[in-house]
Parts: structure tokens; sequence; C-alpha cells
């Protein structure tokens, strides 16, 4: 490929970059955007996940103590997610989602039975909470336990309501 081809072919990718760019800031267009997409599509994606794992790390350390007893004894952390008011920056909403689940051998029929359910589990945000104040309370320790800014619960007390 001549100089001046690679040239025009660099020219076309930069003319249709911003345009696909637009365009798919357009298609995602609201009030509200996932964590992970704010301030702009996948911007705190490394931050989000890092969160989501530490999350994770501190529910599966109080689970067996705290609630995670009776019918099911093996609750895990399948995902955390928020929206986020892309004008205010403040935190909409979040939920955790919980499974747990059993397994059973019949013993008449050899087959292994499932039992098991999820939960959706929300929250207790205040108002006009920041992305950055939530992302300081959920990443310490014993983030779970403590409560969340400016609110008297903490995401263990929306739990513990939630999955009993």
């Amino acid at each position: 490929m001549t100089r001046t081809n690679r040239m025009a072919c660099l020219s076309m990718v930069l003319a249709l970059f911003p345009a696909t760019v637009v365009g798919e800031a357009r298609a995602d267009t609201g009030p509200y955007v996932d964590l992970v997409d704010f301030p702009y599509h996948e911007a705190n994606w490394d931050r989000f996940y890092d969160l989501q794992d530490h999350l994770t790390r501190e529910f599966h350390d109080l689970c067996g103590a705290r609630y995670c007893q009776g019918a099911y004894a093996n609750h895990i952390l399948l995902q955390f997610r928020c929206s986020v008011q892309v004008a205010s920056g403040s935190v909409g909403a979040c939920t955790m989602v919980i499974g747990a689940g059993n397994l059973e051998v019949d013993a008449t029929s050899g087959k292994v039975v499932p039992d098991s359910r999820t939960w959706a589990c929300a929250a207790p945000l205040v108002p006009g909470t920041s992305v950055e104040a939530l992302h300081a309370a959920l990443g310490r320790r014993d983030a779970l336990i403590l409560p969340l800014p400016g609110a008297n619960q903490s995401m263990h007390d929306a739990l513990f309501d939630c999955l009993n």
C-alpha cells in the first residue's frame, strides 16, 4: 500500500470515528446510566468491577455468620449494579443480586434435583448520594456493616431484611 493510500485510509477512519461515537452516545441517551458508564461509556469500568469484587469478598466473609442460614446455606453475591443520574452525578439506586441453592440426590431415580433462588436487594441510599461518596463507603473495610453515606442503615441491614 502506498503512502497516499495509507493516508487516505487513515483519513476515512478518522472521519468515521466521531460519527460512530456520536451515534453510540445518542443510542444510550437518558437521564440515568449504569455506574460503569459514568461519566462516559465504560469510564468507571475497572473501578466498578474492583468495587464489586471487594463487595463479593465482604459478603462472603459475613454471610454464614449473619444472614445466610436456613433453607439455603450457600449464598453468593451474583451481581451489584447502580444507576447514576447523569446531570447531577448522584446515585439513583443500587441493587445486589444474591443467589443460593441446594442440590439433592433423589435416592429412587438417581437424579440430582436443584432447588435455587435469587433475591434482588436494594441499597438503602439517601437521595443525592454522590458517586464518589458511594465508592468511598463501599470500598472500605466492613463496607456492608457500616452505614451508607447520610443513611442510618447499612447494606447489611438491607440484606438482612431482604434475605429473611
